[in-house]
Protein backbone atom coordinates (compact mmCIF):
# COMPACT_ATOMS: atom_id res chain seq x y z
CA UNK A 1 0.00 0.00 0.00
CA UNK A 2 0.88 3.41 -1.09
CA UNK A 3 1.55 5.86 1.89
CA UNK A 4 -0.22 9.23 2.06
CA UNK A 5 1.11 12.16 0.53
CA UNK A 6 0.69 15.10 3.31
CA UNK A 7 1.12 17.35 0.13
CA UNK A 8 -1.55 15.71 -1.96
CA UNK A 9 -4.01 15.40 1.25
CA UNK A 10 -3.88 19.17 1.69
CA UNK A 11 -4.38 19.70 -1.66
CA UNK A 12 -7.39 17.55 -2.38
CA UNK A 13 -8.81 19.08 1.05
CA UNK A 14 -7.96 22.90 -0.03
CA UNK A 15 -9.48 22.11 -3.31
CA UNK A 16 -12.83 20.80 -1.92
CA UNK A 17 -13.29 23.63 0.50
CA UNK A 18 -12.34 26.12 -2.29
CA UNK A 19 -15.28 24.92 -4.55
CA UNK A 20 -17.66 25.33 -1.75
CA UNK A 21 -16.87 28.92 -1.30
CA UNK A 22 -14.14 29.11 1.23
CA UNK A 23 -11.70 31.95 0.28
CA UNK A 24 -9.41 31.02 2.50
CA UNK A 25 -8.90 27.77 0.96
CA UNK A 26 -8.27 29.45 -2.49
CA UNK A 27 -5.58 31.27 -0.59
CA UNK A 28 -3.92 28.09 1.01
CA UNK A 29 -4.02 26.62 -2.59
CA UNK A 30 -1.86 29.52 -4.01
CA UNK A 31 0.52 29.27 -1.17
CA UNK A 32 1.26 26.01 -1.05
CA UNK A 33 0.75 25.79 -4.88
CA UNK A 34 2.62 29.03 -6.51
CA UNK A 35 6.21 27.41 -5.45
CA UNK A 36 5.98 24.61 -7.68
CA UNK A 37 4.14 26.56 -10.46
CA UNK A 38 6.65 28.88 -10.43
CA UNK A 39 9.62 26.67 -11.04
CA UNK A 40 7.82 25.13 -13.77
CA UNK A 41 6.48 28.60 -15.47
CA UNK A 42 10.34 29.57 -15.09
CA UNK A 43 11.26 26.02 -16.71
CA UNK A 44 8.62 26.76 -19.73
CA UNK A 45 9.47 30.98 -20.83
CA UNK A 46 12.87 31.20 -19.03
CA UNK A 47 12.33 34.38 -18.03
CA UNK A 48 11.39 35.24 -13.99
CA UNK A 49 9.40 38.43 -14.59
CA UNK A 50 7.48 36.07 -17.50
CA UNK A 51 7.22 33.25 -14.93
CA UNK A 52 5.47 35.53 -12.21
CA UNK A 53 3.14 37.12 -15.26
CA UNK A 54 2.29 32.99 -16.33
CA UNK A 55 1.59 31.97 -12.57
CA UNK A 56 -0.54 34.88 -11.87
CA UNK A 57 -2.78 34.35 -15.07
CA UNK A 58 -2.51 31.05 -14.52
CA UNK A 59 -4.41 31.04 -10.73
CA UNK A 60 -6.70 33.81 -12.09
CA UNK A 61 -7.53 30.62 -14.97
CA UNK A 62 -7.57 28.34 -11.96
CA UNK A 63 -9.99 30.75 -9.42
CA UNK A 64 -12.57 30.34 -12.62
CA UNK A 65 -12.48 27.14 -13.18
CA UNK A 66 -12.05 25.31 -9.62
CA UNK A 67 -14.94 24.53 -9.58
CA UNK A 68 -15.39 22.40 -12.97
CA UNK A 69 -12.78 20.04 -11.65
CA UNK A 70 -14.24 16.80 -10.82
CA UNK A 71 -11.55 14.79 -9.27
CA UNK A 72 -9.40 17.44 -6.31
CA UNK A 73 -6.74 13.96 -6.74
CA UNK A 74 -5.97 15.72 -10.45
CA UNK A 75 -5.35 19.38 -9.23
CA UNK A 76 -1.37 19.08 -9.61
CA UNK A 77 -2.04 17.76 -13.38
CA UNK A 78 -4.39 19.91 -14.16
CA UNK A 79 -2.99 23.10 -12.96
CA UNK A 80 0.37 22.57 -14.61
CA UNK A 81 -1.94 22.16 -18.06
CA UNK A 82 -3.09 25.75 -17.06
CA UNK A 83 0.64 26.61 -16.85
CA UNK A 84 1.53 25.24 -19.92
CA UNK A 85 -1.20 26.88 -21.43
CA UNK A 86 -0.84 30.20 -20.22
CA UNK A 87 3.17 29.68 -20.36
CA UNK A 88 2.78 28.90 -24.75
CA UNK A 89 0.69 32.18 -24.69
CA UNK A 90 3.09 34.03 -22.87
CA UNK A 91 5.76 33.14 -25.40
CA UNK A 92 3.54 33.69 -28.39
CA UNK A 93 2.80 37.37 -27.02
CA UNK A 94 6.50 37.95 -26.86
CA UNK A 95 7.06 36.77 -30.67
CA UNK A 96 4.82 38.70 -31.44
CA UNK A 97 5.59 42.21 -29.60
CA UNK A 98 9.06 40.93 -31.48
CA UNK A 99 7.89 41.06 -34.50
CA UNK A 100 6.09 44.22 -33.86
CA UNK A 101 9.27 46.10 -33.04
CA UNK A 102 11.10 44.75 -36.03
CA UNK A 103 7.83 45.93 -38.29
CA UNK A 104 7.78 49.34 -36.28
CA UNK A 105 11.89 49.84 -36.27
CA UNK A 106 11.72 49.22 -39.83
CA UNK A 107 9.30 52.08 -40.92
CA UNK A 108 11.54 54.70 -39.06
CA UNK A 109 9.79 54.37 -35.32
CA UNK A 110 13.52 54.55 -33.88
CA UNK A 111 14.45 52.83 -30.33
CA UNK A 112 14.24 54.25 -27.40
CA UNK A 113 17.63 56.90 -26.23
CA UNK A 114 19.23 53.45 -24.56
CA UNK A 115 18.67 51.21 -26.82
CA UNK A 116 17.02 48.96 -24.26
CA UNK A 117 14.64 46.81 -26.13
CA UNK A 118 12.62 45.41 -23.37
CA UNK A 119 11.59 48.85 -22.28
CA UNK A 120 10.49 49.71 -25.63
CA UNK A 121 8.65 46.46 -26.31
CA UNK A 122 6.50 47.94 -23.13
CA UNK A 123 6.37 51.35 -24.73
CA UNK A 124 4.96 49.94 -27.28
CA UNK A 125 2.41 47.78 -25.81
CA UNK A 126 1.45 50.69 -23.50
CA UNK A 127 0.91 52.72 -27.29
CA UNK A 128 -1.08 49.99 -29.12
CA UNK A 129 -2.91 49.99 -25.42
CA UNK A 130 -3.51 53.70 -26.43
CA UNK A 131 -4.83 53.63 -30.15
CA UNK A 132 -8.42 53.56 -31.21
CA UNK A 133 -10.20 49.83 -30.79
CA UNK A 134 -10.71 50.07 -34.81
CA UNK A 135 -6.79 51.00 -35.33
CA UNK A 136 -5.48 48.96 -32.52
CA UNK A 137 -7.38 45.47 -34.32
CA UNK A 138 -5.69 46.31 -37.43
CA UNK A 139 -2.60 46.40 -36.48
CA UNK A 140 -2.92 43.55 -34.59
CA UNK A 141 -4.14 41.67 -37.51
CA UNK A 142 -1.06 43.24 -39.56
CA UNK A 143 1.40 42.91 -37.86
CA UNK A 144 1.08 40.22 -35.20
CA UNK A 145 -1.06 37.90 -37.09
CA UNK A 146 0.77 39.03 -40.19
CA UNK A 147 -2.24 38.82 -42.25
CA UNK A 148 -2.14 40.53 -45.46
CA UNK A 149 -4.07 44.08 -45.95
CA UNK A 150 -6.98 42.41 -48.12
CA UNK A 151 -7.04 39.46 -45.42
CA UNK A 152 -8.07 42.43 -43.05
CA UNK A 153 -10.20 43.62 -44.91
CA UNK A 154 -12.47 39.94 -45.67
CA UNK A 155 -11.98 39.58 -41.77
CA UNK A 156 -13.21 43.25 -40.63
CA UNK A 157 -15.52 43.12 -43.58
CA UNK A 158 -14.47 47.10 -44.60
CA UNK A 159 -12.84 47.89 -47.65
CA UNK A 160 -8.88 47.42 -48.34
CA UNK A 161 -8.52 51.47 -48.44
CA UNK A 162 -9.93 51.59 -45.01
CA UNK A 163 -7.66 49.12 -43.98
CA UNK A 164 -4.64 51.52 -45.65
CA UNK A 165 -6.35 54.43 -43.94
CA UNK A 166 -6.06 52.85 -40.62
CA UNK A 167 -2.57 51.42 -40.76
CA UNK A 168 -1.58 54.62 -41.78
CA UNK A 169 -2.91 56.13 -39.17
CA UNK A 170 -2.04 54.07 -36.56
CA UNK A 171 1.52 53.78 -37.62
CA UNK A 172 1.67 57.97 -37.31
CA UNK A 173 -0.05 57.82 -33.62
CA UNK A 174 2.62 55.03 -32.53
CA UNK A 175 5.32 57.29 -33.91
CA UNK A 176 4.12 60.03 -32.55
CA UNK A 177 3.08 58.14 -28.77
CA UNK A 178 6.67 56.31 -28.95
CA UNK A 179 8.66 59.59 -29.21
CA UNK A 180 7.14 61.48 -27.06
CA UNK A 181 8.01 58.67 -24.60
CA UNK A 182 11.65 58.79 -25.57
CA UNK A 183 11.94 62.22 -24.40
Amino acid sequence: MKPLDPHQLLSEYLVLDAQHGNRESLTGLVRLWSPRMTRRARRLTGDEEGAREVVQESWVAAARGLHSLRDPSKFGGWVYRIVQNKAADWIQQQSRDRVLNRSLRDQGVAESEDGSSEDYSQDIRVAIGHLDPKLREVVYLFYMDQCTVSQIAGVLGIPVGTVKTRLSAARLQLKSQLERSTQ
